[in-house]
């Protein structure tokens, strides 16, 4: 089954879903700041889903485009912003592996909570990729799972705070531990959280200045650059 089909099948549930984490407000709230949209900003928003950073963006920039893998998520947002009226919001299906826009096409790329999805090779591809994307002096912002598997404390507090969640909720939650450490110590499943570092050494290879790291709320982090120029 591919990845599309996959998202495509969350649609129905995915709003309630994303707006009961625990932290979402603020991640979302943090995300905007970060970015300082500007009405003159042509923004691309990476793994856009149904629209949480999309809705946001559109009042305050000059265009949207919003990417996602999963046509429903795609239908979903278009429909959302017609009802809405964002006139300026337009929609790709995309795998974040694929996608290609024109160089110095974006004022601002964002992301929130999708590119964990990529492992890390694709991850440093799309920042190379985006530094392309973005007009000199672009800003790439990413708000992500960002930590390791116990390198640093900030890691092993974060996973104290699961561990200790999921044990409080009896066998299932220890099932969920279990497959937990699968998923994130053994790299399967398709979740691939990196750590601030990787994220800031990406950032700084493919060309980025001004680069900066801040944790949000538990795992949640935002990683910044700016194309010079």
């Amino acid at each position: 089954m591919s990845l599309g089909i996959k998202w495509d099948r969350r649609v129905s549930t995915w709003h309630t879903h994303v707006t009961s984490a625990t932290g979402f407000e603020k991640v979302l709230g943090r995300l905007l700041d970060v970015s300082a949209p500007r009405p003159a900003d042509d923004c691309v928003d990476l793994g856009a889903g149904t629209g949480f950073v999309t809705a946001a963006l559109a009042p305050r920039v000059s265009s949207v485009l919003a990417v996602d893998i999963s046509p429903a998520m795609d239908r979903f947002l278009a429909e959302r912003a017609e009802r809405d009226g964002l006139r300026n919001v337009r929609t790709q299906v995309a795998d974040l592996r694929e996608l290609r826009l024109p160089a110095a096409s974006a004022d601002l790329i964002v992301s929130n909570y999708a590119l964990h999805h990529l492992r890390d090779p694709d991850k440093r591809k799309l920042a190379a990729d985006a530094a392309g994307w973005l007009r000199p002096g672009g800003r790439l912002v990413v708000a992500d799972m960002m930590f390791g598997r116990g390198g640093s404390e900030r890691d092993r507090q974060i996973l104290r705070q699961k561990v200790a969640v999921l044990a409080a909720k009896g066998p299932g939650g220890w099932w969920r531990i279990a497959k937990n450490l699968g998923r994130y110590g053994l790299g399967f499943g398709q979740e691939h959280p990196a750590t601030p570092q990787f994220w800031q050494d990406a950032l700084r290879d493919a060309g980025f200045a001004e680069v900066t790291f801040e944790p949000i709320v538990a795992e949640a982090g935002i990683i910044s650059g700016v194309r010079p120029g």
